[in-house]
């Protein structure tokens, strides 16, 4: 990528970062600011618990990369491990696209102790794991839906999300365990052959679905979908098992549409808000379900920048 087309991009990431904000702005006015405070006040009493969740979460995917290390996984300490995806899930909760971002952030706390191939290479394999999974826990979530709310334009969107999500996963598979684009790669940068061959090796001994991985991550989802009742309840609506399926189906369908905007900001809270029939509440308190969450992710932020700092100034 030239200096000018990065440069380009990035003004295009804040164009999207302000469109976002912007969203987010005119959706707290429209539902009314003083019924949103009002809600979303109380509800923070809830938040202890729904960070707590969030740290589930996060070791569910801890789990997903050590079994996808293998036998390399035992060359990183544990604490080390939970340490890493604390700090990527944290930091780019907030950045576009963040799940390369959070891969990213690990390959590079992660490689000194397996190194760059092996680190690269789960780091690809999370990446398609973590879209089987969640295009396969969309499947109960439009059931849910469904049950909930019939043939609904969320059940057809709940189907899309999951064939889309689940067809990207498999694809990214076929393409890092390709032997004709590894093959390549290896003639175009001779200096990088046996990282390449590092990697293919690596990625050959995971599976092609990645089965292992792909569970985690799902259980992760079941977790998500827990703290979303819980989220739920704090802010008044009392939802049941079905009702939390489809919150986390909203949650995953709005993730996806805002994937470009950083956070997902604007998105995410206007799918929740759109689904407040669905969700058998009033559009506050969907308003203020999502700006719960938002909350939580504020809260990690600092949480996240501190493990960094702290092992960055132990290492010095």
């Amino acid at each position: 990528m030239t200096r000018d087309s990065s440069a380009r991009f990035a003004w295009f990431r804040l164009a999207l970062a302000l469109f976002g904000v912007a969203l987010l702005v005119v959706i707290v006015r429209q539902v009314g600011v003083r019924a949103v405070a009002s809600t979303l006040g109380p509800a923070l009493a809830w938040l202890p618990l729904i960070c707590l969740l969030e740290l589930v979460r996060m070791g569910c995917d801890a789990v997903s990369s050590f079994v996808a290390f293998g036998e390399q996984a035992s060359r990183i300490p544990k604490l080390t491990l939970l340490r890493a995806h604390v700090i990527g899930q944290s930091l780019s909760a907030f950045l576009p696209a963040p799940r390369p971002v959070n891969e990213s952030i690990k390959i590079g706390l992660l490689a000194p102790y397996v190194g760059a191939p092996a680190a690269t290479s789960v780091g690809f394999v999370n990446q398609a794991a973590t879209l089987i999974a969640a295009g396969l826990f969309s499947i109960p979530c439009g059931a849910a839906m469904f049950a909930l709310g019939g043939r609904s334009f969320w059940l057809w969107a709940a189907a899309a999300h999951a064939v889309v999500l689940v067809t990207s996963g498999v694809v990214v598979r076929a393409i890092t365990r390709a032997d004709a684009l590894g093959r390549f790669l290896e003639r175009k940068l001779p200096r990088l052959a046996s990282r390449f061959a590092a990697f293919r090796a690596h990625d050959a001994r995971v599976g092609f679905f990645a089965v292992g991985s792909s569970s985690a991550l799902f259980v992760g989802r079941a977790v998500q979908a827990l703290q979303l009742g819980v989220a739920a309840r704090a802010v008044g609506i009392p939802l049941g098992a079905l009702g939390a399926l489809a919150a986390e189906g909203v949650n995953l369908i709005g993730t996806a549409v805002g994937v470009l905007v950083p956070g997902g900001l604007g998105a995410t809270d206007g799918a929740f808000t759109l689904a407040s029939a669905l969700l058998s509440t009033t559009v506050a308190r969907a308003a203020s379900l999502a700006l719960l969450l938002r909350c939580m992710q504020i809260a990690w932020v600092p949480v996240g920048a501190a493990l960094a700092l702290v092992r960055g100034a132990r290492a010095s």
